[in-house]
């Protein structure tokens, strides 16, 4: 038997992956995960992000009811202009009331001639797509000629494409919170929830001085920080209320911030939202490309404003992606939403004011983006602002995202927090922005994840708390994990933490692995993976998809990371494929990866089993391919720890189902009912594998209901209710 030691759940360990070296910090959330504990964990929960917090893919819309503007009176590649016709398509997808794409086929649209310049294409209603027929050559591009000459202010400037909400108030009062929500927290308790129901979306708002200290205890404050001095920081979250069982109210998504409402009290405001809309393959482009004004910050509103590409405002579960956003003064913005992906974005062309930002929003997440804007204002290349986070914006995500060298990062404007720069590379912290009156620029839980500073000035010292100079890179105790530098090295003072400093962390991404813990119950990486066939991919509850390794399979790995040490003895390992000739069994312990099996050939749902072993990571590695196929990739559609063997001493305990209680469905994949048929109190615990109590409830209601991914995780469970004259039921509960 494999002997592994672990050290209370928190192995700190070093584990080098492709240079990569475990994060202590990723492995101490794991743990206050499994625990229910993140208002410990060093760092926030980031995995709700995105499109529907990244559970569900972006649709295809490619069956939806699809209007082509070509057909309302628009024509591409004309001296005409199209806004009329584009209009009239967007208000017959609008009142058609079903699921419509408002389709703009290849070539070259013109609008905003100088009767619409001031008249932009606005979207308010949900479940409308505009889509092109690509963002390259021979797709299609969308002109916008003119703009405003001078508006009294420069907030008048339009957002060409705008989505928003008719009724986009934020601030009408529903109930106030008089008690204390802790970072990570999902439940709260309100004053009164009469006017609440499930599936609402409400804004948590929180403003005035109590949470400071809370929150960024021991900071002092610069005299001319009067707005964080006067009004401390605005929280703004967005948030959907899953359940309600008299005044405690659980939230799909977790506060990211401590909030002591009993000291100064809260409240969840009314919030409107439409929600699937989209914008897909379109090339936008704008007259600030033949403008003979040249970029410089703030030296006209005209010059930062004039022309605005793409907006999003209470938007929920939106997307934009697949496009190209070239010569804009601002580019995009995502504003007042819960929920949104922009993917796959190119910025480009004339230099100008922003790229792409988040404000007052919750889990907007920017993957693949890309800043190619050459170099202009101050030598910088880019837009004048880079990747941003804006206004109370919280659980904002920078994916993979990639910044020109000398780039600013746009975090300003009332204290953005707990937002995530991940496997972000280029650009700096230099000049961020935002008015001294509005310092810090973030607030805290602000993470950098793997980022790749890339800069060309003479100043490589970075202080983000300096309560004497003005510095436009000031944050409350920022969290590096993983930094690196292209040039010069980089001294970062005034940090909440700087975790292994100069190499790449493991995991890659922080939010990729999150969220995997969170949908599958275990992190997958591997060797190397081709584009579309992702490691994920053998631990995505998915039997029609795979990972695939880039290179040729001998010497490739694949492995599972639950997050968490569990006793194992069991894995079943799907290769339809059938290529894999010799391979080996690995398990992570006492700083070493140690064989727990070797064999020969997989196969088609191939059941491996072994000596029971304590650990928290398990690794397949291909020793050699068939022959004939040594050339091939290796294939796994499915790398999962198998039945009963995951968990210690519960393979003899009956299912729950009997004429006291029920347990449905069981198993599960999503929510689990629990129906108790008798009175009075009931103590309902859930312990997991190893005996460690997960949740705990007294009632003396009949039913409840929990859901997985929130009180739960992947797994075997004991559930143990006593009541009824002190009986106690016990049995297995199974979440999948």
């Amino acid at each position: 038997m494999v002997k592994v030691i672990v050290l209370g759940g928190l192995l700190l360990v070093c584990l080098v992956l492709q240079a990569q070296t475990e994060a202590p910090s990723w492995v101490e959330y794991a743990d206050k995960k499994e625990s229910n504990r993140l208002d410990e964990a060093t760092l926030s929960d980031y995995s709700y992000s995105g499109y529907h917090f990244s559970e569900k893919e972006i649709p295809d819309v490619s069956g939806w009811t699809r209007f082509d503007v070509t057909n309302y009176g628009a024509s591409p590649d004309d001296e005409h202009y199209d806004d009329d016709g584009i209009r009239a398509a967007i208000n017959a997808a609008i009142a058609s009331n079903q699921p419509a794409v408002v389709f703009f086929p290849a070539g070259k649209f013109l609008v905003a001639d100088a009767a619409n310049a001031d008249k932009p294409f606005v979207i308010n209603a949900s479940n409308i797509v505009l889509k092109g027929a690509g963002s390259g050559d021979g797709g299609t591009e969308i002109y916008t000629d003119k703009t405003l000459d001078n508006p009294s202010d420069a907030a008048i400037y339009p957002w060409r494409f705008h989505f928003k909400a008719d009724n986009n108030a934020i601030d009408e009062k529903i109930t106030s919170i008089n008690k204390r929500i802790n970072r990570g927290d999902f439940t709260i308790e309100v004053q009164d929830a009469s006017g609440l129901s499930v599936g609402q979306i409400v804004n948590l708002y929180h403003g005035g001085v109590a949470n400071l200290e809370a929150n960024m205890p021991g900071l002092s404050y610069k005299a001319e920080w009067i707005r964080i001095i006067n009004n401390g920081i605005r929280t703004h979250e967005k948030h959907i209320i899953e359940s309600i069982e008299g005044n405690k109210v659980k939230f799909k998504n977790p506060v990211q911030y401590n909030i002591t409402a009993d000291v100064s009290g809260a409240e969840l405001r009314k919030y409107y939202t439409i929600e699937e809309v989209g914008v897909e393959d379109i090339l936008f482009t704008s007259g600030w490309a033949n403008s003979a004004e040249v970029y410089a910050h703030h030296a006209s509103d005209y010059v930062d404003y004039a022309y605005r590409a793409l907006a999003f405002e209470n938007v929920k579960n939106g997307w934009i992606r697949n496009c190209q956003i070239k010569d804009w003064n601002e580019s995009l913005m995502i504003e007042k939403s819960i929920g949104v992906t922009v993917k796959n974005i190119l910025i480009s062309g004339k230099q100008g004011h922003t790229s792409y930002f988040a404000r007052y929003s919750y889990g907007v997440l920017f993957e693949d983006c890309r800043d190619i804007v050459p170099v202009g204002f101050k030598n910088a290349g880019g837009q004048g602002h880079g990747p941003g986070m804006r206004w109370s914006t919280v659980n904002t995500v920078f994916l993979n995202c990639e910044m020109p060298k000398h780039q600013s990062i746009d975090c300003h404007g009332y204290h953005p927090y707990s937002n995530l720069l991940d496997n972000v590379s280029g650009g700096s912290f230099y000049n961020n922005g935002g008015a001294e009156i509005a310092y810090p620029n973030s607030g805290p839980y602000m993470t950098f994840w793997n980022f790749l500073h890339d800069a060309h000035y003479s100043n490589w010292t970075f202080d983000f708390w300096d309560t004497v100079n003005r510095k436009n890179n000031t944050y409350v105790n920022p969290l590096f994990v993983g930094f690196r530098v292209v040039e010069k090295p980089v001294t970062l003072k005034n940090t909440g933490l700087n975790e292994l400093n100069g190499e790449q962390a493991y995991p890659k991404s922080l939010f990729e692995a999150q969220l995997q813990l969170r949908l599958y119950g275990g992190y997958m990486s591997a060797s190397s993976s081709k584009e579309e066939f992702l490691p994920v991919n053998a631990n995505d509850d998915k039997a029609a998809t795979n990972w695939t390794s880039e290179n040729a399979g001998a010497g490739e790995w694949l492995m599972l990371d639950l997050g968490k040490a569990e006793s194992v003895n069991e894995l079943t390992v799907d290769e339809t494929t059938a290529g894999i000739d010799e391979w080996k069994l690995e398990a992570w312990g006492e700083g070493e990866w140690q064989i727990l099996k070797t064999g020969s050939e997989i196969g088609a749902n191939k059941v491996i089993s072994f000596e029971r072993v304590d650990t928290r990571k398990l690794r397949l590695v291909v020793v050699s391919m068939k022959n004939g196929l040594e050339s091939n990739p290796v294939s796994i559609n499915e790398f999962k720890v198998s039945g009963d063997s995951y968990y210690v001493g519960i393979v003899n305990q009956p299912t729950i189902n009997n004429e006291f209680i029920s347990v449905y469905p069981n198993p599960s994949n999503a929510l689990v009912n629990i129906d108790i048929n008798f009175e009075g109190n009931k103590h309902i615990a859930i312990y997991n594998s190893v005996g460690k109590l997960i949740w705990q409830k007294v009632t003396v209601q009949k039913s409840i209901q929990l859901s997985k991914g929130v009180e739960l995780n992947r797994g075997f469970y004991i559930i143990r209710i006593i009541g009824n004259g002190n009986h106690m039921f016990t049995g297995k509960m199974i979440i999948q």
